[in-house]
């Protein structure tokens, strides 16, 4: 386990950074490219521990196949991995064990896996109904049509949507249920037709005709949620003027709202010819209310600028939260409690509260929860502090692994890392 201690230079910022590439737009293109055929090429393909392993896993499945035994894939805690690789296994013959770490047997699968089994595919759990492991026995399946819950993830809904143009039978997906995170489904729909697919969505059904897709050449997007953490330094900056290659307007990721997000945190975004640059100004709105339904991944990050700001806000369209790396908002709550914030949550609704007197720490020591958003989303408040500490830091590889590289290059705090027992 690692620490990183962060020690404050100056409250203003200046420089460049450089983005990964959207790890859910890799994933899902290391998908719809294993099935493509190996002239697809993919060009810069995220970094991330999820994608390196998804990657892993195909490139396994590929040279060696199945021995006949069940062949274990570990997807440790990459959600979209777990998903992803059964949707894509189910198809494949053989004997496939897919399993995780403890906090992955956690989260659940069983929506997934029920669509799955309606279009003929044979899984059954090997311990708890409704999460991993599951064992999976490939074969062929014809499509069809089916419903979806699409209350707890739209990753189940992407990963059976992306095998849909190799089901004989076609695939019809009724969408049921208050679905969250919308924007990774256009998301997915708008990838599949870049390489070739027929989709129409009418209302709630999302269909998908038996075509291949086609050997092309993709270019991945550098990733919009991983901007997330330096819009928040801004936000706590005296000044800021942050320079950040790559990103556009017209992308097909969701968290392309952060620009409109962080207006109200006095930060302005100046869209440029390769790149966005990001200034800092003192209009901070006196109070925030946002639906992170679309979103959920920008939660914590503007969560922890309210806090920071002590700007009162109240948010909704976050019971997914509970579901990811770690419970988000659980973990949030225990180390913003070090700044003197009390963050309250019940259901689908969260809120800062400042009114009871609690001391802040003057030079926190913050724990990840092995959850890396959570970790990005700590490390600007050392514009705050002196200095600052983030226990099991080495955890943002699993999004963005030169994290740490690009806070030091900005220049405003010294990252020191250490390893422990």
């Amino acid at each position: 386990m690692n620490t990183v201690a962060l020690k404050r230079r100056e409250k203003k910022i200046s420089g460049a950074v450089s983005l990964p590439g959207s790890k859910s737009i890799s994933n899902r293109a290391l998908i719809m490219a294993e099935l493509a055929g190996s002239k697809t090429r993919i060009h810069d393909l995220s970094e991330a521990d999820d994608t390196v392993m998804l990657q892993k896993h195909l490139n396994f499945l590929r040279t060696c196949g199945s021995s006949g035994i069940p062949t274990i894939f570990d997807v440790e805690n990459a959600g979209t991995v777990a998903r992803f690789l059964t949707a894509f296994l189910v198809s494949h013959e053989g004997q496939w064990l897919v399993t995780g770490c403890k906090r992955m047997r956690e989260r659940p699968i069983g929506s997934l896996v029920d669509g799955l089994v309606a279009l003929g595919a044979k899984i059954r759990y090997t311990r708890e109904t409704g999460f991993l492991p599951i064992h999976i026995t490939g074969r062929e399946i014809h499509g069809g049509t089916i419903t979806i819950d699409t209350s707890v993830s739209s990753q189940f809904v992407s990963a059976i949507l992306m095998i849909g143009p190799y089901l004989e039978e076609g695939l019809k997906i009724k969408l049921h249920g208050d679905t969250v995170s919308k924007p990774y489904i256009a998301m997915t729909i708008a990838m599949m037709e870049e390489f070739g697919a027929k989709i129409t969505v009418e209302d709630n059904l999302i269909s998908v005709e038996p075509l291949p897709y086609r050997e092309v050449s993709y270019q991945v997007e550098a990733d919009w949620t991983s901007a997330a953490y330096w819009y928040e330094a801004a936000a706590l900056s005296e000044k800021a003027d942050i320079f950040i290659p790559g990103l556009k307007h017209d992308s097909i990721q969701g968290d392309r709202v952060l620009p409109e997000i962080y207006t109200h945190f006095g930060v302005n975004t100046k869209f440029e010819a390769d790149g966005i640059r990001i200034t800092s100004s003192s209009r901070k709105s006196s109070g925030f209310s946002y639906n992170f339904s679309s979103c959920p991944d920008l939660a914590l990050s503007v969560i922890t600028t309210c806090a920071a700001l002590k700007t009162p806000c109240e948010f909704t369209g976050v019971k997914t939260l509970k579901f990811k790396e770690s419970d988000r908002l659980k973990s949030l709550a225990d180390e913003l409690v070090k700044m003197g914030a009390l963050l309250h949550s019940k259901d689908d609704w969260c809120a800062l509260d400042f009114s009871k007197k609690i001391k802040a720490e003057a030079n926190p020591v913050f724990y990840s929860h092995h959850d890396h958003r959570l970790a990005m989303s700590l490390a600007p408040l050392v514009l705050l502090h002196p200095q600052l500490q983030i226990v099991d830091a080495h955890v943002v590889a699993k999004s963005y692994p030169g994290f740490w590289s690009d806070l030091q290059g900005l220049n405003f705090a010294h990252v020191t890392e250490t390893e422990s027992e």
